[in-house]
């Protein structure tokens, strides 16, 4: 079964945190995985982050982006419309705590029929009422 991957998923993929140990074991068990180019743009603007607060050094930021992109060339990407962003403000008004980035990540999973993988808790609840499949990690 494929999943679509929200990017609190992807990050800790490849760098270390409290939430690495159990996303690498999921992804590790051989799944497939989707992504949009907004994970993928999610992705980056993390490591500008980590960059910004000096946890990584720009070297290292080339180094994880290479091996990010050989990563997402082995799932699937996701190309989308516009209309997923009207998706999304919809879910922004039905869910307080959701926000926009999360909220356009689960437009995408919804539209396409598929699963979603977060560690993010309100992102969870949304995609739980809105009757989405969660993948436990």
């Amino acid at each position: 079964m494929t999943a679509y991957l929200d990017t609190s998923v992807v990050v800790p993929l490849f760098l270390d945190d409290d939430h690495s140990p159990k996303a690498r074991a999921w992804a590790n068990a051989g799944r497939h995985v989707a992504l949009s180019a907004w994970t993928v743009t999610e992705f980056s603007s993390a490591l500008s982050h980590q960059v910004r607060m000096d946890r990584i050094t720009a070297s290292e930021r080339v180094g994880l982006e290479r091996v990010f992109d050989g990563w997402v060339g082995k799932g699937r990407m996701i190309d989308f419309k516009a209309d997923r962003f009207n998706e999304a403000r919809r879910l922004l008004q039905r869910h307080a705590r959701l926000r926009a980035p999360d909220a356009l990540h689960l437009a995408i999973a919804r539209h396409e029929g598929l699963p979603l993988a977060t560690l993010d808790d309100d992102m969870r609840e949304a995609a739980v009422f809105e009757g989405m499949e969660v993948i436990e990690l």
